[in-house]
């Protein structure tokens, strides 16, 4: 709970901070970069033709300290692209990597845009890869999740706010350590999980993402190395940051 308000209390400080630049009452921008949709990835307009966009950021997870014994706030880097192609279909890819825990996803969507709305759906299979071969271990895992989701945007001036829910489904995992398996595990529900993001354009076409995500699941995959130990599910929360390249 406390690792809750601590991420709550710093989100909130960022939107706070992030409000200064945003007029109290509407008012017409002169800018052409304003008048402009602006960049965003989840309120997609390109919907009848094939277009690529692209972030690159980091985030901060603070898993529960039952979970790794000890509270530790690991920042995981990711990649994430996304394709969009006629009849509103798009493809999403997206890399993560805590260095000895990584994951890789691709999947399919249906996005649908009309003015200032947006809603998307995706399903993304995902591949988990891992290894520590340090300090006196030799442990490595392999998983595969599934993430099908839903997720519906709004465009305020030069804000856009999405609100994105996911389940999460483990279709086969398996942990090593050298040659001797130490578990495996097939299909099943691992939990679900939900997020807020807030797109910022902060100079011409140039859009800063924040995310808040809280995971509630039994398989952690950044912390694979004590999945076998427990069988429970846990709230993790997460904030982001990525910019729009």
């Amino acid at each position: 709970m406390r690792n809750w308000r601590n991420l709550s209390r710093l989100l909130l400080l960022i939107l706070l901070v992030m409000a200064g630049y945003i007029p109290v009452s509407a008012q017409e921008v002169n800018s052409i970069y304003a008048k402009e949709k602006m960049p965003s990835l989840y309120l997609l307009r390109y919907d009848t033709i094939t277009h690529y966009k692209a972030s690159i950021g980091f985030s901060m997870v603070q898993p529960p300290k039952d979970m790794v014994e000890t509270a530790i706030q690991a920042p995981l880097f990711n990649f994430h692209g996304i394709v969009t192609l006629p009849w509103k279909f798009i493809v999403e890819g997206d890399v993560t990597s805590l260095i000895v825990s990584n994951q890789i996803s691709l999947g399919p969507g249906i996005n649908f845009s009309k003015d200032n709305f947006g809603l998307k759906l995706g399903w993304d299979a995902a591949f988990v890869f891992g290894q520590l071969k340090q300090f006196g271990f030799n442990n490595t895992t392999k998983a595969w999740l599934q993430y099908p989701n839903i997720s519906a945007s709004y465009q305020w001036n030069k804000m856009i706010f999405t609100l994105k829910a996911e389940a999460i489904v483990v279709s086969w995992v398996e942990t090593k350590t050298g040659e001797n398996q130490l578990s495996t595990d097939r299909n099943f529900f691992n939990g679900y999980s939900g997020a807020f993001y807030l797109e910022q354009r902060l100079h011409k076409n140039k859009v800063l993402v924040i995310g808040f995500k809280d995971s509630y699941v039994k398989y952690y995959w950044p912390v694979w190395l004590t999945f076998s130990t427990f069988n429970r599910f846990y709230h993790v929360p997460e904030i982001s940051f990525s910019w729009i390249l």
